[in-house]
């Protein structure tokens, strides 16, 4: 029963923690809106929004990279 508990403010924490760093991370992305019209700015708009995805859902081990850097 205790686990359970754990486990669920882990899982709670590490979701926050993804959708804080998701928009920080998008906001970066927002000047490049304006220019969406050209194909090739679309294509690198999509791949940089999917990069910020993954980093957004490996948040706790860029962090622990960054600390022991």
């Amino acid at each position: 029963m205790h686990m359970s508990i754990w486990l669920f403010i882990a899982a709670t924490s590490y979701t926050l923690g993804a959708i804080i760093q998701w928009l920080q991370l998008k906001n970066k992305l927002t000047e490049i809106y304006e220019y969406t019209n050209f194909p090739i700015v679309w294509a690198a708009n999509l791949v940089a929004m999917f990069v910020c995805g993954i980093k957004a859902l490996v948040w706790p081990y860029i962090l622990l990279l960054d600390q022991e850097n």
